[in-house]
């Protein structure tokens, strides 16, 4: 402690309250660099009163001061001097505000002002601890200050944090406080003029006052979002998005809005107009700035939004968050719930009149984030309804794999019959379009969804069902679409001679040939061209689902399937006639395992490929042989 601190009057603080500075001081702060935030909040709150006071009270202290606040810095002496204009202290005052720790002067004078003043006063301090964080920096402080109160002298507050602070009379011309901030040897970097405007941009840059930094003004931003919308252009719109996303982008849409209750808050929220996770950058983190009256609480607010609306940037502010001591977590978090679902509310909303008013904006921002926004339907219930009107997929109505529909609309153009909801899935569009299970919905005229995200079959699954129809993967054995096959007489004109009989003799030969792959083998009603299919039972998720699963847990077994024959296909009535005959058994195995195998890697399933291979081989040799006619014809 310097020599000219000892004099004046000297105040010891209490015991418990030394252990406390020393908490505060040392532990209570995440980052050191945020004491200048809370000094700043100070000098914003000193302000904030003169204002009020002026505006109710012509005779006061230097009425022609301008209201800001003023940093300077020694570099020599590692002297930093935080100045502003505010409405000052009294001695009095400072022993009650400054000398107990805990005593908010700000507080008081928030309980003082009638309720619409409250909203209006974007005070700051609350808990009377803020000014101690300085001590995290400094090894000795001096407060010089003046009243607004006429008459009133000047007084000087100075301790070095351990457990004493000196109060001396001292000459000071302009109304308000000067916080003089000796450094600590290894905290220099605090009279970096660089240093200081990085902090006050990160933590104060919305401070409602100037603030002069060597006599530059570093905070040029403007809190919008505390602004009328009617009084904001859209350049300012725009630039402040620039400011807060660190990018020259436009943003595709954004929403201003405010909220009065249950809890007050105002927020402008933006969509970029690019995904860069689509791009193979890692995962977006959360870009919601939170500030409490103008200043910045957590930069990456988590708590806001929930994970599938990561993508939106902006800032939310409110006075009435329960902030820790410290102002840099929450005391109550159902107050933070309360924000987060009128957010999500909002945002669903403005999703939802795009949707119906500008469509090709809407899907701009499908095709750029309907992926993340997939995810609120698996973890949000309370929305679950409203996300999925807001889903979009390709579909067999669509002309190309740019196509999207809603299920709204799939379901508008139902037919009166069609009970279910209907969609498949593969990697592409062209991989969907050649799946035999496609066969039964082109002859009846109806569409089918076309799922080429993997997530999105979770998604329909999740869903269950939509405006009342269940949503059925159209590789499931039994299918509404289905039951009025089974009454339609077959067709025989073209089948050979008793081919009832010998196909009831071949479709024992295949569950027998395949009784340890199969769960059952039956005809089938769905297949038009194609041989055979292979189709899941009631309650087993789809072939890709079961993959996505088994990459998550190696000993995962994909479940086996019913195979279902088509015994109009040519090859099928050929194989039927070939199993009269015993001497082709070793064949028509092979080919039955074959064709078991063809259609595994029609949905994209290979179990073994080298025992494939082999086998296909022996079934060229087999044929070349019939060709130069070394054994009898194999194909009738």
């Amino acid at each position: 402690m310097t020599a000219d601190i000892k004099h004046g009057e000297s105040f010891e603080f209490q015991a418990e309250i030394k252990k406390l500075l020393n908490i505060l001081s040392h532990s209570l702060y995440t980052h050191k660099e945020v004491f200048l935030r809370e000094l700043i909040s100070n000098a914003s709150d000193a302000l904030t009163k003169m204002h009020f006071y002026s505006l109710s009270n012509p005779d006061y202290e230097g009425k022609d001061l301008p209201l800001e606040i003023t940093i300077d810095v020694d570099e020599k002496n590692k002297i930093l001097t935080i100045s502003d204009t505010g409405i000052g202290m009294t001695r009095e005052e400072v022993i009650q505000n400054v000398g107990t720790i805990a005593k908010s002067g700000s507080l008081e004078f928030i309980a003082n002002l009638s309720e619409q003043a409250r909203k209006d006063s974007n005070i700051i301090g609350q808990f009377g601890v803020g000014f101690y964080s300085v001590f995290m920096v400094a090894d000795e402080v001096r407060i010089r200050t003046r009243s607004y109160k006429k008459e009133e002298p000047a007084c000087e507050w100075h301790s070095d944090g351990t457990g004493k602070y000196f109060l001396n009379p001292v000459e000071k011309e302009k109304r308000g406080t000067d916080i003089i901030v000796h450094l600590k040897e290894d905290e220099k970097e605090y009279v970096e003029k660089v240093r200081i405007q990085s902090i006050i941009k990160k933590y104060s840059n919305f401070v409602s006052f100037p603030i002069m930094v060597c006599g530059e003004r570093a905070n040029q931003i403007t809190a919008i979002w505390k602004e009328p919308k009617k009084n904001v252009t859209e350049e300012q719109y725009n630039e402040f998005y620039k400011f807060i996303s660190n990018t020259e982008d436009t943003p595709l849409f954004r929403l201003h809005t405010s909220a009065e209750a249950p809890i007050q808050f105002s927020s402008i929220l933006y969509c970029p107009s690019t995904n860069y996770e689509t791009y193979g950058f890692k995962k977006l983190e959360h870009g919601l700035q939170l500030y409490s009256n103008k200043i910045l609480i957590q930069s990456d607010c988590k708590m806001l939004l929930p994970e599938y609306l990561r993508f939106i940037r902006g800032v939310v502010d409110s006075a009435d968050i329960p902030l820790n001591i410290s102002r840099e977590t929450f005391q109550d978090n159902r107050m933070i719930q309360k924000m987060k679902s009128i957010l999500v509310k909002q945002i669903i909303t403005l999703l939802q009149e795009l949707d119906k008013n500008e469509k090709e904006k809407y899907e701009t921002f499908w095709r750029q984030f309907g992926r993340i926004l997939k995810e609120g339907v698996h973890i949000d219930f309370e929305n679950r309804d409203l996300l999925a009107q807001l889903m979009r997929f390709n579909s067999s109505q669509c002309a190309d794999a740019a196509g999207l529909v809603s299920l709204k609309e799939y379901v508008s153009r139902m037919k009166p019959e069609q009970k279910e909801i209907y969609y498949i899935t593969a990697v592409n569009r062209d991989t969907i379009e050649k799946s035999p299970y496609l066969e039964i919905f082109r002859k009846k005229e109806v569409e089918v969804l076309y799922l080429t995200d993997p997530n999105d079959e979770f998604i329909l699954s999740g869903l269950h069902e939509f405006e009342k129809k269940p949503i059925r993967s159209a590789d499931q054995a039994n299918l509404d679409l289905l039951r009025d096959s089974d009454k339609k007489v077959v067709d025989t004109s073209e089948e050979p001679q008793n081919y009832e009989e010998i196909f009831k003799h071949l479709m024992k030969t295949v569950k027998v040939t395949l009784a340890d792959r199969v769960m059952d083998v039956k005809e089938s009603n769905r297949l038009v061209d194609s041989p055979c299919c292979l189709v899941n039972p009631d309650g087993v998720p789809s072939v890709h689902v079961q993959k996505l699963i088994q990459m998550v847990d190696s000993n995962y077994k994909i479940s086996k399937k019913i195979m279902e024959i088509n015994r109009k296909n040519r090859m099928i009535q050929n194989l039927s006639q070939m199993n009269e005959n015993p001497a082709y058994q070793p064949l028509i195995e092979k080919m039955v395992h074959q064709l078991f195998e063809n259609a595994l890697m029609q949905d994209g399933v290979v179990f073994d490929p080298t025992s494939m291979v082999s086998r296909l081989n022996e079934l060229m040799e087999e044929l070349t042989k019939a060709v130069l006619g070394e054994r009898k014809k194999i194909i009738i």
